[in-house]
């Protein structure tokens, strides 16, 4: 029972947020293999160093896209919860069901990361098949990687925005709080601290090799366990915020 809430709490956000990372993405790899190939007087079969570097760099940009909209869409699927149901009365209904709020918590926030995978493995996945229609394969490894990064430095977004709906009310107020947060924290560490920008590790600017724009087979999962210890710390500080919140 909790599950099925959970997910009919996000589903709307989920499935919207689903339909348009996927579209763009399909949309977006097809039209730019369409016209470079063309500009290019591309021959089918016949692959240059050159093309592949374009092409490969066309993924880098492709990878901006997917996190500018991805962390869109986590951040409104980690608003909601009992806080956010005491601000419209709901909140009473979902305090009398015999479980404990962490496990209330617990259920929401495993729903969403579930969720946050499937908007980036979907989205990967279109951009694999349509590169693979126009005969230009991605590696498989290179796929893997971009989503590994975006999955590993990217759920603290999901982690902080969980935080921020346990510490908000309001419909509106919490996720303007949220979305201030990403911004400002983007600035702010790519001002003074960029070798520590989150942003900057889950597109792969950091990783990324400037000449054939591929990814290098070792990822950096110093950054990325750092940025998932962060989140679990953040995950803590909202089971402990919502345990000791009154209602």
């Amino acid at each position: 029972m909790l599950w099925y809430k959970a997910w009919l709490e996000t589903r709307s956000r989920f499935l919207t947020s689903l339909a348009t990372l996927t579209i763009f993405c399909a949309v977006f790899v097809h039209h730019a293999l369409t016209v470079t190939q063309g500009n290019a007087g591309f021959s089918q079969g016949l692959l240059h160093s050159e093309w592949k570097a374009s092409f490969y760099r066309l993924l880098f940009v492709s990878q901006q896209y997917v996190v500018i909209i991805w962390i869109l869409a986590v951040v409104l699927l980690g608003m909601g919860g009992i806080v956010r149901e005491k601000s419209t009365g709901a909140s009473s209904l979902t305090l009398s069901l015999p479980v404990s709020r962490a496990r209330l918590l617990g259920v929401r926030v495993c729903v969403g990361v579930l969720e946050a995978i499937v908007l980036v493995v979907v989205p990967w996945s279109a951009i694999f098949v349509v590169s693979s229609l126009a005969r230009m394969p991605i590696m498989i490894s290179q796929v893997e990687s971009y989503v590994m990064l975006l999955i590993g430095g990217g759920l603290t977004y999901f982690a902080m925005a969980v935080l921020v709906s346990s510490l908000v009310e309001g419909e509106y107020t919490a996720p303007a709080v949220a979305f201030g947060v990403v911004l400002l924290s983007a600035i702010m560490f790519d001002s003074w601290l960029r070798p520590f920008n989150l942003w900057r590790l889950v597109t792969g600017d950091f990783s990324i090799d400037r000449s054939t724009y591929l990814l290098p087979q070792h990822l950096p999962w110093l950054g990325i366990l750092a940025s998932l210890s962060v989140g679990v710390l953040m995950l803590l500080a909202s089971t402990i915020v919502v345990h000791k919140r009154e209602f």
